[in-house]
């Protein structure tokens, strides 16, 4: 599924505010989009900075990429986007979304802050069990009263989970980061992520690839990646932008100068492999 079909960005060649001027360096001003589309490059290269710019020009008009984060923009962005133009194939749904790297981050933070309190929690309720299981019963308000009866019928374990939610299972990073994809990607959408490989190893990046393709083949959804990781680029039928190349171009995966350097690596040492 095909929703943006093609993007063109600010094309002036007096225009000097940074990093927008980089792409007039590249002579990148020309976008065209498939079901999946992947931008290619070293750091600094411009792939956050591009896909930020797709983000904000199309919620220029319309209001449909949701980002968890708000971008942090320079006195520059805004009359940037102004310029900049989009064209749609279909209209975007209204659950397409922007995946950021600080997304991926602050939810694996999350998991482990919510487990943290209940813990806390857990000790707090060890304590009451205590003080008003083997002490007196406490009329002194309706509250003790009820802890005074109830650790009296229950079992510390069964009075704490009472009370408490189970901790969130204790993942990986990288198990933690591939659940949340798992959530946040849902059918017919427009989804662009930001070097989502981040705290993913390399056997979750391919179940990564393979929850893209399923979406992307059956369930009307269309992805805007920025990458370097070889597992996304290598993912079948991609388009590839080299924001490495002057001009920038269309490559195939192996054709990729970072993914070369991998080629040499590994057949250099491929003895190794075969012990």
């Amino acid at each position: 599924m095909i929703y943006l079909k093609k993007f063109e960005l600010l094309d002036k060649e007096d225009w000097s505010g940074y990093p927008f001027h980089v792409f007039l360096q590249k002579k990148f001003n020309y976008i065209e989009f498939e079901p999946i589309t992947i931008f290619y490059g070293s750091n600094g290269s411009g792939k956050s900075t591009l896909l930020n710019i797709i983000t904000e020009t199309i919620n220029r008009d319309k209001q449909t990429i949701n980002r968890k984060n708000k971008l942090v923009k320079t006195e520059y962005f805004d009359e940037y986007i102004n310029n900049c133009q989009f064209y749609l194939e279909n209209d975007i749904p209204l659950g397409s979304k922007m995946i950021g790297s600080e997304d991926i981050f602050q939810n694996i933070l999350l998991k482990r802050e919510e487990n943290q309190e209940r813990n806390r929690q857990r000790e707090v309720l060890q304590g009451q069990y205590k003080q008003y299981k083997y002490n007196p019963i406490d009329y002194t308000s309706l509250e003790t009263l009820s802890f005074s009866v109830e650790t009296r019928k229950k079992t510390q374990s069964k009075f704490i989970k009472s009370r408490v939610e189970e901790n969130a299972r204790e993942f990986s990073n990288g198990q933690t980061a591939l659940e949340f994809f798992d959530k946040e990607l849902k059918e017919k959408g427009l989804y662009l992520m930001d070097e989502p490989e981040n705290s993913l190893a390399p056997k979750f990046q391919i179940e990564l690839i393979q929850l893209i393709l399923e979406l992307s083949r059956f369930f009307n959804c269309q992805f805007i990646i920025a990458t370097h990781s070889p597992f996304l680029l290598s993912i079948p039928e991609a388009k590839i932008y080299d924001l490495d190349a002057i001009p920038v171009i269309t490559k195939q995966w192996y054709e990729l100068e970072n993914m070369k350097v991998y080629y040499e690596f590994f057949k250099q040492n491929k003895d190794k492999f075969n012990r």
